[in-house]
């Protein structure tokens, strides 16, 4: 289903190309996240629905936000967000984002597509 599906990691103004991606430059990316930093995780093509995850630290000590875009329609999409202090759930997200292409379970996410209109 996804054999040509490639991804491409961004980082605070630094690109990582598909074959530079492994778990350990996702977990050492994530767990050093400081305030005005993110991590954004793009398949080359929609991963259920999915357009990209991301992550960012919160100004709020230890707790950090992660984010998903889902294409709605032709033009649409739903973005949804997570925050937790808990980082390890935010890596296994994105280990299983990247190495599963398994979307998280939406439902506990909040719906801020508002937030973008």
């Amino acid at each position: 289903m996804y054999s040509t599906l490639r991804y491409k990691l961004e980082s605070n103004g630094t690109t990582y190309e598909n074959d530079n991606i492994n778990a350990s430059l996702l977990v050492e990316l994530i767990t050093n996240l400081e305030l005005q930093e993110y991590v954004v995780l793009g398949p080359s093509e929609l991963v259920e629905g999915s357009m990209y995850m991301q992550a960012a630290a919160l100004e709020e000590p230890g707790q950090m936000v992660a984010e998903i875009r889902l294409q709605e329609g032709e033009d649409g999409f739903r973005h949804y967000s997570y925050s937790t202090a808990d980082t390890t759930v935010i890596i296994q997200w994105f280990l299983d984002y990247w190495g599963k292409q398994q979307l998280p379970q939406l439902e506990s996410w909040h719906d801020i597509t508002h937030e973008f209109d």
